[in-house]
């Protein structure tokens, strides 16, 4: 290792030993846990409050942090859900699911249904995609395996007209199929 130095602290002129910062103050903590949690993602305001005071307990004043955030546009519930409804259509979640996971973080109704419709999504298309990723373009061989496709889309969040025309969109696409092959 030549060449290599270590790192090593420049002395006090004074000879004594460094003395340690005092410890923050527990708004300082709260404020400091907010931010650290902001860093990695976005949080309803009703989720970060829940998030804080399990972390620091019913004493903690985290209204006026919360307020504090809003203002520094740290903290937007607006931009929060809208993240939150892409980032769930790629994953092929219905409006139903979308919606109800939008309100158990704290999101009011109307914002979530404000976001759904701001994300432009044609979700009969959405369900026969996600049918067709999971399933194949194979259609379903009998009821029993029809049923069990129907029950996919609907805990993936689908309304049943969206979940019955995604079904018919992969029995149409089949028969398409079968008749170009008889054509050949």
């Amino acid at each position: 290792m030549a060449g290599r130095t270590s790192f090593r602290p420049p002395r006090r002129q004074d000879g004594e030993a460094a003395k340690a910062d005092p410890s923050p103050t527990p708004e300082a903590d709260l404020r400091n846990a907010a931010l650290a949690m902001l860093a990695r993602r976005d949080f309803a305001r009703q989720d970060m409050a829940e998030r804080l005071l399990k972390r620091f307990g019913d004493a903690a004043p985290v209204a006026p942090l919360l307020d504090w955030l809003e203002g520094q546009q740290l903290l937007d519930d607006n931009r929060y859900a809208r993240l939150f409804v892409r980032s769930r259509v790629a994953r092929g979640q219905g409006p139903l699911r979308i919606r109800q996971a939008l309100q158990q973080t704290g999101i009011s109704t109307a914002l979530a249904e404000e976001a759904l419709a701001e994300a432009e999504c044609d979700w009969f298309e959405l369900a026969a995609s996600t049918c067709q990723k999971r399933f194949g373009a194979v259609p379903p061989a009998d009821l029993k395996e029809k049923a069990r496709r129907l029950r996919f889309l609907q805990y993936r969040g689908f309304t049943a007209d969206q979940c019955f025309a995604a079904l018919d969109a992969a029995a149409l696409d089949s028969s398409a199929l079968d008749g170009d092959r008889l054509t050949e």
